[in-house]
């Protein structure tokens, strides 16, 4: 179960430090677990939201989430890298890990050098970069122990990451007024300036279509969601392009649809307890983030469509949900039924769904492959009847 924000589980004594950011920052804990070569657990709590870091003799060495990281197959999928047709090839080698595949496309000369360095750097940005933007976050530190299940492991020098992401924190202040989120969508403006974006700008401008969202952007770019994200705000402050805000209508329409599929697949799947449980989260996760929102048997009786809260945070609060959901099934459920709890939905509903599903993650990287592996054996299978 995800922590409860009004109730972090820190009166306990079986921790060896434990507070809440503030007067300390990340940096100040990063660098401290470092000089002192500690080994042990660093637990984040920001609401719903967790992160574990596992330090060994003071070095970072692996990260985990309440929501599900993104693997390094994942990006390279998504930055269209990897094919559907290469990873099940590769299944039918017996070859699934990571680093086994990333090992073999190297070795065919599928992917480069270059690939596997950006979605590393994403990777970091994704699992330890956004932690230095956390605010009035609970920590503890646990000696001794070691998770290393669900995240990523991290072979970046410690100070170095203390220094990128303390730096990083000061450029974001600045953009997050223009690029509050990395689903906001932009497009560009009617009468831009007569002349052309600066060179180092051109590639982010080339891509903006009034349908990519900065998420997007970055991975067709070949950049991490920092780098484009300041270039847009350069774009933006420039007047090349302006920012299209979610449309909160079709955003809370799917978020309403997801969670209901969500709950009575449990169902089919003789999961009650589960199907009631999860009801019971959504209820109070919505409570305690601001949301109206509500579900009663697995119906959604209230909706957020006049709540307000941004269409963009709107996303970021039902992203987290639906990702730590996700992220709970997989590791409690048969991986067939995990996936299974989205695919109806996605399969059966219209293209733009689809797109925002695939765009805010409601579905995983994971869950479209053998999707996208399901449908073309179909269709192989019925030309071979026909």
């Amino acid at each position: 179960m995800a922590p409860n924000s009004s109730s972090p589980a820190l009166s306990s004594n079986e921790f060896d430090l434990q507070g809440k950011l503030g007067i300390f920052t990340l940096s100040d804990l990063f660098q401290m677990l470092s000089f002192s070569n500690k080994s042990g657990v660093l637990t984040l709590i920001q609401g719903w939201n967790s992160r574990t870091i596992t330090f060994l003799d003071g070095r970072i060495s692996y990260v985990a989430a309440g929501s599900r990281l993104p693997t390094m197959r994942d990006l390279l999928f998504r930055h269209g890298r990897i094919t559907r047709q290469q990873v099940e090839e590769l299944a039918d080698r017996g070859i699934r890990s990571d680093e086994a595949i990333i090992f073999e496309l190297k070795k065919s000369e599928a992917i480069s050098q270059d690939d596997v360095t950006l979605c590393r750097e994403q990777l970091l940005e994704i699992s330890i970069f956004t932690l230095f933007l956390w605010r009035n976050c609970y920590f503890t530190f646990k000696a001794g122990e070691s998770i290393r299940e669900g995240g990523v492991d991290v072979s970046v020098d410690s100070m170095h990451l203390i220094i990128e992401g303390t730096r990083r924190v000061d450029e974001w202040i600045e953009i997050s007024p223009i690029v509050p989120s990395v689903y906001m969508i932009y497009r560009r403006t009617r009468r831009p300036p007569a002349v052309e974006p600066p060179k180092e700008l051109k590639n982010v401008h080339r891509l903006i279509d009034g349908n990519r969202d900065v998420a997007t952007i970055a991975g067709r770019a070949g950049l991490t969601q920092f780098e484009t994200a300041r270039s847009l705000f350069e774009l933006v402050k420039a007047g090349y392009v302006e920012a299209i805000p979610p449309d909160k209508q079709k955003v809370t329409e799917l978020f309403n649809m997801a969670v209901e599929s969500i709950y009575f697949k449990l169902i089919l799947f003789s999961q009650g307890k589960t199907a009631v449980e999860f009801e019971n989260q959504l209820n109070r996760f919505a409570m305690e983030n601001g949301l109206k929102v509500r579900m009663s048997q697995g119906r959604v009786l209230m909706s957020d469509q006049r709540t307000p809260i941004t269409p963009a945070e709107l996303v970021d609060l039902y992203k987290l949900f639906i990702a730590i959901q996700n992220n709970k099934f997989s590791k409690t459920f048969d991986p067939v039924v995990a996936q299974g709890l989205m695919e109806g939905l996605y399969l059966h509903t219209d293209p733009e769904f689809q797109a925002m599903m695939r765009m805010y993650e409601f579905i995983e990287i994971e869950g479209l492959l053998m999707l996208d592996m399901f449908g073309n054996k179909q269709a192989g299978n019925q030309a071979g009847v026909a």
